[in-house]
């Protein structure tokens, strides 16, 4: 008995595992809960540095929509008392998740002080993006 339903569980992690993404992970444009951290903005914030990803923290994510267009607030805070660049850029989706078409990929440096906080902003750019991926990466 024991040995079936460890089988059974095995199986269901296994299953589950295999479970294709949908789109709502990518992530919406409504406001969320201060001082989540990293985790709480995963579907919204890519980091793929792990220097980046241990000396950054995402404090905040706001949006507002302005003239049909959806504006977006990024707060990121430098955990670190050292000044280093980066490099922010926006992609943007429609409402079923697809990426919006003919928006080219546009990157935005930044440098951030030791301890800082800083507002990454974004515009979409057709009133059809209502949903939205920012990528932080090292400063080319």
């Amino acid at each position: 008995m024991v040995k079936k339903l460890l089988l059974f569980t095995v199986w269901c992690l296994f299953i589950s595992a295999c479970a294709p993404v949908t789109s709502s992970n990518v992530g919406g444009g409504q406001a969320l809960p201060q001082g989540g951290g990293n985790y709480a903005f995963s579907n919204f914030v890519l980091i793929n540095n792990k220097a980046l990803l241990r000396d950054l923290q995402i404090t905040d994510i706001k949006s507002k929509m302005v003239n049909n267009l959806m504006q977006v607030q990024v707060q990121v805070l430098n955990k670190t008392s050292r000044t280093f660049p980066f490099e922010y850029s926006f992609t943007w989706f429609d409402a079923s998740g697809f990426q919006v078409v003919g928006v080219g990929e546009h990157w935005t440096p930044v440098i951030i002080n030791g301890n800082e906080v800083k507002s990454l902003n974004g515009v979409a750019p057709t009133p059809e993006a209502t949903q939205f991926k920012v990528q932080i990466r090292k400063a080319k």
